[in-house]
């Protein structure tokens, strides 16, 4: 679009929005923009978006993030018999024996999580996974796939579920915590680049962000003569979303849908 972009990361949405509050640069041609994933508010009706009234939301991905707790088939099928044996807390001798990983929460989530499974009886071990960069998430993965009994609470879009045949455990996860990708900006913002945020994020759903996730972690994977790298894949994403006009790199992805 011939914008000109500087990227900030954070690591929280806090972060993002104190960054966009405390934003003093006013000049004609600056704008400032967050795309976060904001968590929902399951105390309040309909759940809202946590987002400081200072703030607006401007787009907002029709993908919702929901955590799943995942695992080997054969896992799934010893959770399952294991549920049958006990009428009164059915997942209490299914949970006994399991090591849950749990990459993706923060600790105040993951606390809400693991009480709305003690509700349940599931009280299982729980272990911190830091799936950072290719070689740890596939440790993770060849966990899941070898280990029985190992379970990985991950993102219900994570292109690793169906690619690897995994299977989610029978678990209610309604009061787990879910959160959904937005873009928000001063309300007196007006900026053409909000519009092509907005174009992004209105096709992000469930199928597009399982398909982005997997360009981005086969990009971080590839070792091909021809540097697949993850802007390569973003690139494709965008080109196969009808985002950009003109294919400028080729799929070596090895997209498995």
């Amino acid at each position: 679009q011939d914008i000109e972009v500087d990227i900030q990361h954070y690591d929280e949405p806090n972060d993002v929005f104190a960054a966009l509050e405390t934003e003093t640069d006013t000049a004609a041609d600056h704008a400032t923009v967050g795309v976060v994933t904001a968590h929902q508010d399951p105390a309040a009706e309909e759940t809202p978006l946590r987002v400081p009234d200072s703030l607006e939301i401007f787009a907002q991905a029709p993908a919702e993030l929901g955590l799943v707790p995942t695992a080997s088939t054969v896992t799934a099928a010893r959770f399952a018999q294991h549920q049958a044996e006990d009428a009164e807390q059915p997942l209490a001798p299914a949970c006994a024996q399991q090591t849950w990983l749990h990459a993706h929460t923060p600790e105040h989530e993951m606390e809400t999580t693991a009480a709305a499974l003690a509700e349940l009886g599931c009280e299982p071990e729980f272990e911190a996974a830091q799936p950072t960069d290719a070689d740890s998430y596939e440790s993770m993965v060849e966990r899941l796939t070898l280990e029985h009994d190992t379970v990985a609470l991950l993102y219900g879009v994570d292109p690793v579920i169906t690619d690897h045949g995994f299977a989610t455990l029978d678990v209610v996860t309604d009061e787990w915590p879910h959160s959904n990708v937005i873009a928000v900006a001063s309300p007196e913002l007006e900026d053409p680049l909000t519009d092509q945020v907005d174009a992004v994020l209105d096709v992000l759903d469930s199928d597009a962000a399982t398909s982005l996730l997997r360009g981005y972690h086969n990009a971080h994977a590839s070792s091909s003569d021809l540097d697949y790298t993850v802007d390569n894949a973003i690139r494709y994403w965008l080109y196969t979303h009808g985002l950009v006009e003109q294919l400028t790199v080729t799929n070596i992805s090895t997209d498995n849908d």
